[in-house]
């Protein structure tokens, strides 16, 4: 019996694996909230059985994001330039010697060339091979958790001090890297910066009164902040008011404790209150950056995401399906002299939000309405829509009363709302009644709700509901990882269709829209409601929908040509069993005109196959 033998690296990376072991021990030990992120990084870096090169390579690893490889790409960095210079030194002080003397430099030469280091000094191989740096111990490599703890990904500063000497070390306390104790400055639009600017200017405003109980510090500082200080952000416990306790450990803020406690700053938050004041006034608001087209200085991952958001083509009307006659709503009959005129100039665009995206419009510091507050040049509207939860209407200046419905409406799912509304029912017909609504550009804007752990189902199945939503269903597809980004998209996209719209003539009537003809928002409120009263072939769309496979498209196409179960049974009626299984699998269906499938046939047939023509 041959005995299979194989050879495994015991350490492939053993840098990385002491770098992380130390940032681990470190973030254990202040209790940072990266210890769950470098423990899945270690983990995933001990099993992984081939070396990596650089910090760029373990990004296929999991527990890894851009900060942490970018960080061991520059401790990398950092250790290749003391390493190299001290192999110079050894090549110097070697070719003064005219007499060869037996060393272990003696072939120092081919030991360069097979560690990947050439001899003009640069580098060329995985410095994993270099015997003594593999061997050195890590207790001098300072790493600095607090720069990966920032909210927003960037390049982080490394303070490696590997080095193999004093000398080198002494240089190394000399050199940019090492994170000294310095004063404390809560980031732009943060919730300790939100908290310092609004007890400063109540301050102003009421010299004889200059504390704030928490309620009303929270409704004056959440206009400040990025993030929810009431709401805490997914998949946590603290929201932006956790900043407060800092904020306090800090000798910023002091606690009164009266009959209700209140907050007041100190001297020292006074004066760090005017120094970051004083530098926002050089920080474009995101609003001035959109609608003002003021530059922005923020850092590059923000601006990239900008960019990405600018370069995003509105949809276009290609792979959406006009209403059949059977499913249209009741359409009334109008007069020309009903037809809705506005020339350019004379209308503003309006974003329109669904108020069941609130959590009440009368309740104080709601997140979303939050988040729309940041917009004061943002044109919105929040009212009752009886389909999506975001939509565009272009109303008269002077009357009010003349509101046309723009052909762009986008429907938002939080992922855990996405799993509870795949379990319930309610994506199918939500997808089915956003067919049917008139509007032929729709958007499903997919919203991440933390890591996406907790979200009802496995996530695997839900990225599969969101590509057959893409693909099936003909819809846009639009993903962002916060509310944040969420409200940015929509005012960025509102800036967009008030540019597209500025010089055209728009015309509308109350009803469905045809070629460049709008449909009024009272028209397509009403006919969108769920109460209306469905004909027979909805009925039977919304029945199909329920099966396994079955898209709007299919069933489109179905009752397109079987526009009643009564049609389709006396279809059956006419054939025998064979042939009644494969009776709907060569229909075409949606722009790509691809068969409805024989899979899907069967599935209708044995749903209809018992039930009685008569």
């Amino acid at each position: 019996m041959d005995n299979k033998v194989t050879c495994k690296r015991v350490r492939p990376n053993p840098i990385f694996e002491e770098w992380l072991t130390k940032m681990y021990e470190d973030a254990r030990l202040t209790n940072s909230k990266l210890v769950d992120m470098l423990k899945e990084a270690l983990d995933s870096l001990i099993k992984y059985p081939l070396p990596l090169k650089s910090g760029a390579e373990c990004m296929i690893l999991k527990g890894f994001d851009r900060r942490l490889c970018a960080y061991l790409d520059k401790l990398l960095s950092e250790v290749k330039i003391n390493e190299l210079s001290s192999c110079d030194e050894v090549i110097s002080s070697d070719s003064e010697n005219s007499v060869p003397q037996p060393s272990p430099t003696k072939n120092l030469n081919a030991q360069r060339k097979s560690y990947g280091l050439t001899l003009d000094g640069h580098q060329t191989v995985d410095l994993t091979k270099l015997p003594q740096l593999a061997m050195q111990p890590v207790t001098e490599c300072h790493v600095n958790l607090e720069l990966m703890e920032v909210d927003k990904v960037q390049d982080l500063d490394p303070t490696p001090s590997v080095s193999t000497n004093s000398t080198e070390r002494g240089k190394g306390k000399a050199k940019k890297g090492v994170k000294k104790s310095g004063k404390y400055k809560p980031a732009h639009r943060s919730g300790g910066y939100a908290i310092l600017v609004a007890l400063f200017e109540h301050s102003l405003e009421n010299p004889d009164k200059t504390t704030l109980s928490k309620e009303e510090l929270i409704e004056k500082a959440q206009k400040h902040a990025e993030e929810s200080l009431v709401r805490p952000k997914n998949d946590s416990f603290y929201s932006a008011w956790s900043s407060m306790s800092t904020l306090q450990k800090k000798g910023l803020v002091t606690k009164i404790r009266k009959k209700k406690i209140e907050y007041m700053l100190t001297d020292e938050g006074k004066d760090l209150a005017r120094e970051i004041i004083e530098d926002a006034k050089n920080i474009p608001t995101v609003n001035d950056i959109i609608f003002k087209d003021v530059p922005s200085t923020s850092t590059a991952s923000e601006q990239e995401d900008a960019v990405i958001v600018l370069d995003d083509e509105i949809p276009s009307t290609s792979g959406n399906i006009t209403p059949t006659n059977e499913m249209a709503p009741n359409t009334l009959d109008i007069a020309p002299t009903n037809v809705i005129e506005m020339a350019p100039g004379t209308f503003d665009i309006i974003l329109l939000i669904d108020k069941n995206e609130t959590g009440g419009l009368k309740k104080k510091n709601d997140p979303t309405v939050a988040q729309f507050n940041k917009y004061p040049d943002l044109k919105h509207e929040y009212r009752s829509l009886k389909v999506g939860d975001f939509a565009w209407i272009a109303k008269h200046k002077v009357n009010q009363d003349q509101e046309l419905v723009l052909p762009f409406i986008i429907e938002r799912k939080r992922m855990d709302d996405l799993g509870a509304s795949i379990k319930d029912g309610r994506f199918h017909e939500q997808k089915f009644r956003l067919h049917k609504c008139g509007i032929d550009n729709v958007i499903y804007m997919i919203e991440n709700y933390g890591k996406n752990k907790h979200v009802g189902l496995p996530l695997q199945h839900l990225m599969q509901a969101i590509a057959n939503t893409r693909v099936q269903d003909g819809f846009k597809v639009h993903i962002t990882d916060s509310l944040t980004n969420s409200a940015r998209f929509l005012a960025m996209l509102t800036k967009r269709l008030t540019i597209r719209y500025k010089d055209k003539r728009l015309q509308g009537c109350n009803n469905e829209p045809q070629g460049e003809m709008l449909m009024t928002f009272d028209y397509f409120n009403k006919s969108s409601a769920k109460s209306k009263p469905l004909t027979v072939t909805e009925t039977f769309i919304k029945l199909l929908l329920q099966l396994k496979g079955m898209s709007v498209d299919k069933a489109l196409a179905i009752t397109k040509k079987y526009p009643t179960p009564r049609s389709l049974i006396n279809a059956y009626a006419k054939c025998d069993r064979k042939e009644s299984e494969t009776l709907l699998a060569y229909l075409k269906y949606g722009d790509l005109y691809r068969n409805v499938g024989p899979a899907t046939s069967k599935s209708i047939y044995q749903l209809f196959s018992s039930c009685d023509a008569e």
